[in-house]
């Protein structure tokens, strides 16, 4: 388990008994105490409607605890009610550390390093403190971490949506979201960046079949004529991510995936999609969880700057997009292709300069000029010294005896520089969230790094485990 070593907060104001499954009342809570403390945090709940107030906990059960200045007690929200939880924002705070640590469930956590060894990795994360993980949980390092500039959020309205004559045809606003009841079509010009990331949750009706389709990097040339753009389906054959070309062969598929909509058992879907036009790459991920990267096939990757939404499903069934978004991916140093990363049974190390070296990373070290990766390379079969500024990725070798982390967290925690961690339950004062997670134990968490907590459907019987 993860050992904390400097940050220790206190927790005296915090209950800490379990929540039970029914709504039930608690003490009332002093004026003077919500006044302390109540922030805009707001709660998104799985009809669409939105609570704000102070969120104080997440149960292992899925009750979360809302104080509200609307409530003389503290509101207690049943298991499955809530699905999205933002946290109000606290300043632009620190400058974003030096790496990522991917863990070997997928969960990220943004920190600087700080040592390792053969048993452990040593680091200093602004939202959990020094921390000590075990070695055989890190899949691997990624360095050159920024933060995710904003170029769109919304929807906001449905003009914003309306692009040349006869578009934003048969969708409707309401409460944040589009809305549509069988065949509709919108799209917008916008100033995409080289590398981008596009999300947005798709949601539909019990016993209807949603017929979705979204285009990126789309010039938005008049309906039916060729053009060079990416774009994305989902419906009753699952998912197909595909390329479109205004010469020669016109439709290449990228991927074609069994992800139907059965297999979504709350009825609603969160795309991402993470676009590295100067690298030909595309990168999706489902509720949170990366279904790989993709390399587009032809020489020269589509420069529109337009997004369009499409329906196509029959007249009354009813399609709702919501939570859009649309970020700079600034990643200087790139994210190398899985299979670039060599043997899975050993340690790689991917340069800036895209030199590659396979063999065992024995240690990092704090020198006058930096910290330095002392590395046994297997060819040349030379012990390299590589300063930490020269690497873009580390690859840690796949251990048979890696720590399970088989436990259901159905939760995940969303921090700032593409951070995430699944957790269990989660306590929270002014300052701090408290949070169990699978590989790491017990976090202390500062609640100003923490930007939202989301609740994971259930993932579909075929998706690979993270």
């Amino acid at each position: 388990m993860i050992r904390p070593a400097s940050m220790t907060p206190n927790f005296s104001s915090m209950t800490g008994r379990r929540l039970s499954n029914a709504i039930v009342r608690c003490g009332a809570l002093g004026a003077c105490v919500l006044a302390g403390w109540l922030s805009a945090d707001e709660v998104v709940l799985s009809g669409g409607a939105r609570l704000t107030g102070a969120v104080r906990s997440l149960s292992e059960a899925g009750v979360v605890e809302l104080a509200s200045e609307l409530a003389p007690e503290p509101v207690r929200l049943e298991p499955g009610a809530v699905t999205q939880i933002d946290f109000s924002a606290k300043g632009a705070g620190p400058p974003p550390p030096a790496a990522v640590v991917e863990m070997i469930n997928g969960d990220r956590l943004p920190a600087t390093l700080e040592a390792l060894d053969d048993r452990q990795l040593t680091v200093v994360s602004p939202e959990a403190g020094r921390l000590e993980i075990p070695r055989a949980a890190v899949k691997s390092l990624r360095f050159g971490v920024r933060s995710h500039q904003a170029v769109y959020a919304g929807p906001r309205a449905l003009d914003e949506w309306t692009h040349g004559e006869g578009e934003a045809k048969n969708w409707v606003f309401e409460h944040g979201s589009l809305i549509a009841s069988g065949p509709a079509t919108a799209c917008q010009a916008l100033t995409l960046p080289e590398q981008f990331i596009l999300r947005l949750t798709l949601k539909w009706q019990a016993k209807q079949t949603p017929s979705f389709q979204v285009f990126f990097a789309d010039p938005l040339k008049p309906k039916g004529e060729a053009c060079d753009r990416y774009y994305l389906l989902f419906g009753g054959a699952g998912v197909e991510l595909k390329r479109e070309a205004s010469q020669g062969k016109r439709f290449h598929t990228l991927a074609q995936l069994n992800r139907l909509p059965s297999q979504y058992p709350d009825h609603q879907l969160q795309l991402e999609l993470r676009v590295d036009r100067k690298g030909s790459r595309l990168q999706l991920l489902l509720n949170g969880e990366p279904e790989g990267e993709f390399l587009d096939p032809l020489p020269a990757a589509p420069q529109g700057s337009g997004v369009t939404l499409a329906s196509t499903a029959p007249n009354g069934n009813t399609l709702e997009i919501r939570d859009l978004e649309i970020l700079e991916l600034d990643d200087p140093r790139g994210r190398p292709h899985p299979a670039e990363r060599g043997d899975p049974q050993a340690d790689s190390l991917l340069s800036r300069e895209d030199d590659r070296w396979g063999g065992q990373l024995l240690d990092l070290r704090q020198t006058g000029d930096g910290p330095v990766f002392r590395f046994q390379a297997r060819a040349p079969a030379d012990l390299l010294e590589i300063p930490v500024a020269d690497v873009a990725t580390v690859f840690f070798a796949a251990k048979d005896a890696a720590p399970s982390a088989a436990a259901a967290h159905p939760f995940v925690l969303r921090l700032r520089w593409d951070g995430a961690l699944r957790v269990g339950s989660c306590q929270f004062n002014e300052d701090v969230g408290v949070a169990s997670h699978p590989l790491l134990g017990r976090l202390s968490l500062r609640r100003e790094g923490i930007v939202s907590l989301e609740r994971l459907p259930p993932q579909p019987p075929t998706a690979p485990q993270p």
